[in-house]
């Protein structure tokens, strides 16, 4: 189940517009979870993450008005997730690639066996492949969606896809050869 799928009523939405901090709090409160996670899985990057997650709220409350209605609040909210967590890739890409790398040296300290971990592996994929991956896999979203979010083609949206599948089955495999020659 997503967090997206929930809503808020028409109420909650004129409060929002108008600025009220209860209305704003509970919305948060609802969300706040959901939002990072989803910041956090794009980006690979914790304070990232809570920038993104802030910037989200800030342009949801200003913006309430301009939603619908006609899909959930929550997939409206996700939407405004992703373009801000696309617009942190664009500005910072060199920034984030430094900060993988340091992450990943952070990783290596940790004495476990760190093969398997998703979250590793994730975060060693540059960062416009991790995210494509993470929106089409676990965020449900359709090529056409991750195209039109990118301003891309759907085939860039497949290749980019195909690429992050293929460099995390090559380095799980790299994992298996060297496993398998210990012992």
């Amino acid at each position: 189940m997503s967090y997206f799928n929930q809503t808020i009523d028409d109420i909650t939405k004129r409060q929002i517009s108008h600025g009220k901090q209860r209305a704003c709090r509970q919305v948060y409160d609802a969300f706040s979870t959901a939002v990072f996670n989803l910041a956090f899985k794009m980006l690979q990057n914790r304070e990232d993450a809570f920038d993104v997650m802030q910037n989200t709220f800030i342009v949801a409350f200003q913006k309430a008005t301009q939603w619908s209605g006609d899909v959930a609040f929550g997939f409206w909210l996700r939407k405004i997730v992703i373009n801000q967590c696309l617009d942190q890739i664009k500005q910072n890409y060199q920034q984030l690639t430094v900060e993988s790398q340091h992450l990943a040296q952070q990783v290596d300290g940790i004495n476990y066996d760190k093969q398997y971990d998703a979250n590793y592996l994730l975060s060693q994929l540059p960062p416009l492949s991790r995210s494509i991956l993470w929106l089409y896999e676990v965020e449900g979203m359709t090529h056409q969606e991750i195209a039109d979010m990118y301003q891309m083609s759907t085939s860039f949206s497949k290749s980019q896809l195909s690429r992050s599948k293929q460099l995390l089955h090559k380095w799980l495999q790299n994992q298996e050869d060297q496993s398998e020659q210990r012992l």
